[in-house]
């Protein structure tokens, strides 16, 4: 559907913030719809998207701190810090990251997407990370609700939690997960640790992004 200009120049004055979705695809239904749209990643390279979003190639402590979201009508906050060292799969080396400083790296990066939360005050927010610790370490982000890419027409397995103040009235369009290796869902398969990898494992299924923000305009 065909976005109107008018309605491009009310939503430009309202502008949605997407932390570690580096390939936008949490964020582009936002953007579809002609909200003003802020990436940030540290991997991006700061500048204008192809698509007219604004990427911010920093971190989100650097964007908090120098104020970037200032004098914007903040309604929207997704938030997608790394979940490496809270993830229930790699439990087995949470001693280890806790000793060596990676677990307290990777909750700065937590406390500075919920100090976004508190100086911006958006109408909605919501911070993704899979099953795992997070939970236990942040206890002041409260209950998660857990979803599934096959409950919104991506045909795979990855239960991911959402924690913050958003609707999770999103309309469903059940399908049948494909199971591709012994675990199910095709991550499984997905070996090692390079960046790519991650990515791969991170992106978010674009039947949940177009319900999320149906559900959350």
């Amino acid at each position: 559907m065909a976005v109107t200009r008018e309605a491009i120049k009310l939503r430009l004055n309202q502008t949605i913030i997407s932390v570690g979705d580096y390939s936008g695809a949490w964020s582009k239904p936002y953007l579809d719809k002609g909200y003003a749209v802020f990436q940030v990643d540290p991997k991006l390279k700061t500048g204008i998207g192809s698509q007219g979003q604004y990427l911010f190639g920093t971190t989100i402590e650097h964007f908090v701190e120098h104020g970037y979201y200032l004098g914007r009508n903040v309604v929207g906050l997704l938030l997608a810090p790394p979940c490496t060292h809270f993830t229930i799969s790699g439990a087995q080396y949470w001693v280890a990251k806790d000793a060596d400083g990676r677990t307290d790296e990777l909750l700065q990066i937590v406390d500075a997407c919920l100090k976004l939360v508190e100086v911006t005050k958006p109408r909605f927010w919501a911070l993704e990370n899979p099953v795992g610790r997070l939970p236990k370490l942040r206890p002041e982000i409260g209950k998660p609700w857990y979803w599934q890419p096959h409950w919104f027409g991506d045909p795979y397995t990855k239960k991911t939690g959402l924690w913050g103040n958003f609707s999770n009235e999103l309309v469903r369009n059940d399908v049948e997960p494909i199971r591709v290796s012994k675990q199910g869902s095709w991550l499984m398969k997905l070996g090692g640790s390079s960046e790519r990898t991650k990515e791969l494992r991170s992106f978010t299924p674009p039947g949940f992004s177009q319900a999320f923000c149906n559900a959350n305009p």
